[in-house]
């Protein structure tokens, strides 16, 4: 009961910590689209651009955390916790589309260049990096899930690229370089879409039910079908149900025609998989090895 009720004080501490860090945001996008209106730079208002993603992305996030909590019913027998994958899809998606306005606008501003602040960018830029680094601090407490780790992995992209604003304003003040700015906008926007892609592809693994990366299944087969009175595995699936939790799915040919013994064999590769190979639902269908008709291959062509 103690570990249990300790888990629920983690995931409510989690929901705390993402409101915090939603709140930070907000205000660091305030801050920086008023501080480049002001100031004429491109980049503040880029990395506004980007800070308001990451507070519409802790608002999804925080949502999705929320409707993951919910209990399996008929409808979702496997619970609600791909909710969490789902907001981490679409903010990922957003974010490809906010780099692509940053590089339309960078060029745009390259070839119809604009007087720019320098000391107001790094007014600017200052405070939104002091709330920056508060929200990495907030969110290091908790990177469980694809969702916090995404919001955490943007939060340290939005560090560097306030200090990327600092040092422009930094250039423009002491060269008067004023195509700094977009420079920097440019960089942001190619690093928001190098971040994204990475982190899109382990969201679209999940929901493509692909095997956890790490997974060896020609070692999980190898260790099953070494187990006595086991004589061949096939039909076999492997995938992720959630970020937390790998389920398998195969049919397991037995010599033993005894009800009982076959059932110990069963629980035994129940407990083998979740010991070894950290699965955490297994369904295996027993059959008898001299009696299969059907195809044996590893895995079946539906």
């Amino acid at each position: 009961m103690g570990h249990t009720h300790a888990g629920g004080e983690d995931e409510s501490g989690k929901g705390k910590r993402l409101l915090i860090a939603l709140a930070l945001n907000v205000g660091i996008t305030v801050a920086q689209i008023v501080g480049g209106v002001i100031s004429g730079s491109l980049s503040v208002l880029a990395d506004a651009a980007h800070n308001a993603s990451d507070a519409a992305s802790l608002g999804i996030s925080y949502g999705a955390w929320r409707v993951s909590k919910r209990r399996p019913d008929q409808h979702r027998t496997f619970g609600y916790r791909r909710a969490e994958t789902i907001g981490a899809l679409i903010n990922l998606t957003t974010l490809f589309v906010i780099a692509l306005y940053l590089l339309y606008e960078a060029g745009n501003r390259f070839l119809h260049p604009q007087d720019v602040g320098g000391w107001t960018m790094i007014i600017v830029g200052v405070i939104a990096a002091v709330e920056d680094a508060l929200s990495v601090w907030v969110l290091s407490k908790d990177r469980g899930s694809l969702n916090v780790k995404s919001a955490f992995l943007h939060m340290i992209a939005d560090t560097m690229a306030t200090v990327g604003v600092i040092i422009g304003g930094v250039l423009i003040l002491l060269f008067g370089i004023t195509w700094v700015d977009p420079l920097i906008t440019a960089a942001i926007a190619i690093y928001i879409f190098i971040h994204a892609f990475h982190e899109i592809r382990s969201a679209i693994a999940l929901l493509m039910e692909s095997a956890p990366k790490d997974f060896d299944v020609d070692r999980m087969v190898a260790e099953m079908t070494s187990m006595a009175a086991v004589e061949g595995v096939h039909h076999v699936h492997v995938w992720q149900l959630d970020e937390g939790r790998t389920a398998v799915e195969a049919h397991v040919a037995v010599s033993e025609r005894d009800l009982a013994a076959a059932d110990r064999i069963r629980r035994g590769l129940k407990d083998m998989l979740r010991d070894r190979f950290g699965v955490a639902h297994a369904t295996l269908e027993v059959e008898f090895a001299q009696d299969v008709r059907h195809d044996r291959s590893l895995i079946r062509q539906e």
